[in-house]
């Protein structure tokens, strides 16, 4: 099942407030709405440290396109079954901000074994026809 949610603070601030705030990515198994970080933490199978460098926009068409780098070499601290919901949820130092679905898989965590987090793409569209 595919994951996303956004904080009240993205909705209220605009992806700005990610920008701004966000200090690290987690690859977690079923991340909730109302999860706390420190519930995220507990979940996370893998993190990564993610500045506001990390983070651009850009137009897409009418829309706005919000991307986040992707990171790479990421040793995991957990496994996964392949029907785990497995999500990247973006985090300040106090609060989840933003959630997005990833590719469900089996994460074995031998010795050696890394994990990448994709580029996430996230479009804001408009309300309406322009």
């Amino acid at each position: 099942m595919a994951t996303f949610f956004t904080a009240s603070a993205i909705k209220q601030n605009g992806y700005q407030h990610l920008k701004d705030n966000v200090t690290t990515a987690y690859l977690c198994k079923a991340p909730a709405k109302s999860d706390s970080l420190a519930t995220i933490q507990g979940k996370a199978i893998a993190q990564a440290a993610v500045a506001g460098s990390d983070v651009a926009f850009s137009a897409s068409g009418n829309d706005l396109l919000v991307t986040i780098n992707g990171k790479s070499g990421l040793d995991p601290s957990g496994t996964a079954a392949s029907g785990d919901d497995i999500a990247v949820v973006y985090c300040s130092a106090s609060a989840p901000l933003v959630c997005v679905d990833a590719t469900d898989r089996t994460i074995t965590n031998n010795d050696g074994d890394t994990l990448d987090i994709p580029a996430a793409q996230i479009y804001v569209r408009e309300l309406g026809s322009v």
